[in-house]
């Protein structure tokens, strides 16, 4: 007996569903407050939906959850028990998806903070402490803030963020304020998509930067440009957090 999902059927069955009720992926993606191209995974076989999508995905698509993990319709009232066994495995299996995505995450952190940890601290031995301050300090904020988009954010909001205009977003010691630009769950996949590669791109280009400066100027400039580069790079991270919540709100 397989216990493991199929994502080609899973994927033929919802498209099947879909078009049989006269849906565009991007209008179902609406329905559920995801992308379309989430949506296009999803029936590709190349992704499983998080399993909290997948009652919303079964109320959209007129199906059982149950219906949804056997990828087909139930048609006997009485399941027998081994079946039974087969939809809750899978629905284990299905939880257990984010975390393979999670696993990914945390080796692409663990690169990229020992990348910037390492010409970070060939900065400092190079030059010193004069040119080091603003430089690891915004490494740490980097690190910290990419550690919690990485592996802690909630990867979905509240149903009054998508009811309500809010432009404030707090969870613990996190917060994220855009004057103007509001939270939803059409645009928060794309906020903490951008957020997690600005962040990490930050915390190795970085210090790349400012050794490349100090090896091409001479006298203040370098210690100038690093100063400026460092506290750019703070502002630089939400220039794409906007981009991602303006263009999919």
């Amino acid at each position: 007996m397989n216990y493991e999902l199929d994502k080609e059927k899973f994927g033929e069955f919802i498209a099947k569903l879909r078009k049989e009720r006269g849906m565009t992926q991007k209008e179902l993606a609406e329905r559920l407050f995801v992308s379309d191209k989430a949506v296009s995974k999803w029936e590709r076989g190349q992704s499983l939906p998080d399993i909290t999508m997948l009652n919303p995905l079964a109320d959209a698509l007129d199906v059982t959850a149950a219906e949804l993990l056997n990828c087909g319709k139930i048609e006997d009232e009485k399941v027998d028990v081994s079946q039974v066994d087969e939809i809750v495995e899978k629905a284990i299996a299905l939880d257990n998806e984010p975390n393979k995505s999670k696993r990914k995450r945390f080796k692409i952190y663990v690169i990229c903070l020992l990348l910037g940890a390492a010409a970070t601290y060939y900065f400092y031995k190079n030059n010193g402490a004069q040119y080091y301050q603003s430089l690891i300090v915004i490494e740490i904020l980097t690190a910290i803030f990419g550690a919690y988009f990485m592996f802690f954010v909630k990867e979905r909001l509240p149903k009054y963020f998508d009811d309500n205009k809010v432009d404030y977003y707090t969870d613990g010691f996190f917060r994220l304020h855009t004057p103007g630009v509001y939270y939803n769950n059409r645009n928060w996949p794309y906020i903490i998509k951008n957020a997690r590669i600005s962040l990490m791109v930050t915390m190795v280009a970085l210090p790349v930067a400012a050794i490349l400066v100090r090896m091409f100027f001479s006298g203040s400039l370098p210690y100038i440009l690093v100063t400026t580069f460092s506290w750019s790079a703070i502002l630089g991270i939400f220039v794409p957090i906007y981009h991602g919540a303006i263009k999919y709100k």
